[in-house]
């Protein structure tokens, strides 16, 4: 029996993680269920599925929790106590809490999972360097949950000579304002934003999709998980979104990975710790596809792309500054204090403004990641 933690256990990754587990694995016993604010439906998951041990990050909302939990032999703790759970060894760990905030969580569960399967891109490109060496130093694996990367991973187990690849292509659905006029952009809604014509993900994600920032976050993630120079790598807008990579060889010849455009296929594969195994998730039918497009970025409407492409991408403080700007800003437009437009140039003011550092360790990331909060803050838009 494998003991597994999830945490984000309420977001959108953490419901489909628990479906897939009831549905199709006897093996695993649930010992830490996390979520940062949502203790009705952490509580409904913890009266389903009788973990260990409950997890609530704000203080405020313990005594809710306790209150909704029948079972009186589920250890529930909040807050701090949190991360002193993660310290104690697993099997499995899930990690979906997005956001960079959840850097101490990954670094805990890192040092005492035997393996990770992450989707929060947010800490990897803050600190994918220092959490590559901490995985290694503690023999731990990392399997990535984002479909792009799954799909790159899932090639790369399986290639006998990465030498001969010359590019990696992460594929991009384009977002809800593929065909939008950059004019149109001025004047869009949280809700037009939310309206994702290909995927199901969180609010943070899906905005991220729709200023293609999402894609310039998986291209550090890329460069970070697998090693590659960010010279072989790479984005195309494919607007079906059923493949999910494409790799270039160094003779010209292209190899894609194709699939459903689900993220259970990842989870279930990674799950049943053999990638090669049936995934009943994993069932597209080629007959049923009418077209597959390519489009080149227009970097001209998504500013996101031109602002990436100048950046330092070896200066650990510009990436940092990259990330978490974008994220103050993102939370800035869910309560409509800014425009969507603006979003891009919060994090442009704010690679131009706010002072650089040193970066040694993820505690100095950590540390740089709360100044910049604290200067973003004051700064005026």
């Amino acid at each position: 029996m494998y003991k597994i933690n999830l945490l984000g256990s309420t977001g959108s990754i953490g419901r489909k993680t628990l479906k897939i587990l009831k549905k199709n694995f006897s093996n695993y016993k649930i010992n830490f269920l996390l979520a940062k604010n949502n203790y009705k439906l952490l509580a409904t998951q913890a009266n389903k599925n009788n973990p260990n041990i409950v997890g609530i990050l704000n203080e405020k909302f313990y005594k809710k929790l306790k209150s909704n939990i029948y079972n009186k032999k589920i250890k529930i703790v909040c807050g701090i106590d949190c991360y002193e759970i993660l310290k104690r060894s697993v099997d499995f760990s899930i990690i979906a809490i997005s956001g960079i905030s959840s850097l101490k969580s990954i670094q805990f569960s890192i040092k005492f999972s035997k393996k990770i399967g992450i989707v929060n891109k947010e800490s990897i490109v803050s600190a994918g360097n220092f959490i590559i060496d901490i995985a290694k130093k503690n023999n731990t694996k990392i399997f990535p949950l984002d479909s792009e990367h799954y799909s790159i991973y899932n090639f790369l187990e399986n290639c006998k000579n990465k030498n001969n690849i010359s590019k990696i292509i992460l594929t991009a659905s384009g977002g809800p304002f593929l065909y939008k006029s950059k004019d149109y952009l001025n004047n869009v809604k949280l809700k037009d934003t939310l309206n994702h014509p290909t995927w199901k993900m969180g609010i943070k994600n899906t905005i991220d999709s729709s200023t293609m920032i999402n894609k310039c976050l998986e291209i550090i993630e890329a460069h970070y998980l697998f090693g590659f120079k960010y010279s072989k790598l790479d984005i195309i807008i494919h607007p079906e979104s059923l493949i999910h990579s494409v790799i270039k060889n160094n003779d010209g010849t292209l190899i894609s990975n194709i699939s459903n455009n689900d993220m259970s296929i990842p989870i279930y594969a990674i799950l049943s710790n053999n990638i090669n195994s049936e995934n009943p998730y994993n069932n597209l039918d080629l007959t049923k596809i009418k077209s597959l497009n390519f489009i080149k970025p227009d970097k001209n409407k998504f500013e996101s792309l031109k602002i990436f492409d100048q950046i330092n991408k070896n200066s650990p403080s510009e990436i940092i500054i990259f990330n978490t700007s974008n994220e103050y800003a993102v939370n800035l437009f869910i309560q409509n204090k800014i425009k969507f437009v603006e979003i891009t140039k919060i994090i442009k003011k704010s690679l131009n403004e706010l002072e650089k550092s040193n970066i040694h360790n993820i505690n100095d990331v950590i540390e740089y990641q709360s100044y910049i909060y604290d200067k973003l803050i004051d700064m005026k838009y």
